[in-house]
């Protein structure tokens, strides 16, 4: 079992190298995650790049999910302000429970449902000022209060 395990641990990691070598890309972040999840083993590998255009990352948040709120520096659902053509990075980990990241106004500032201890990396451009709610999209953590403030400036 282990051995099977192995190999595809390596096969990941593998076709990731070669990824990372042919991509066009002048820079790559990658995130690997390995552990027991359920009583099996679990690889979580996140990919995150620079935009299209070469730039930099203007905004960093790192985000956890906890039941019905979110937490930023140990902020509970702080604003989150960014100006208008910012290139936002949103580092979110689900630290307890089942969570995701959403802003639905802004395209790309959404993740998966991650479970307990995941987390995915997203990058996306703040593209019109105004005032946006982030939320949990995971059964009722919205109306319960995990949502904040995303404002673009």
């Amino acid at each position: 079992m282990f051995k099977i395990i192995g190999v595809i641990v390596v096969l990941l990691l593998a076709a990731l190298g070669a990824y990372v070598l042919f991509s066009d890309s002048s820079s790559t972040d990658v995130k690997i995650d390995a552990g027991k999840q359920d009583g099996g083993v679990g690889v979580n590998i996140n990919i995150a790049k620079d935009n299209e255009s070469g730039g930099e990352v203007d905004k960093t948040f790192i985000v956890s999910g906890e039941n019905f709120k979110f937490l930023v520096d140990s902020e509970e659902n702080p604003d989150l302000i960014v100006n208008e053509g910012d290139l936002v990075r949103i580092e979110f980990i689900s630290d307890s429970g089942f969570h995701d990241f959403v802003i639905d106004e802004i395209e790309g500032a959404k993740t998966a449902q991650l479970g307990e201890g995941d987390s995915q990396v997203i990058e996306f451009v703040a593209d019109k000022k105004g005032s946006f709610e982030y939320y949990c999209s995971v059964g009722k953590h919205r109306e319960n209060g995990m949502v904040g403030n995303f404002i673009v400036e």
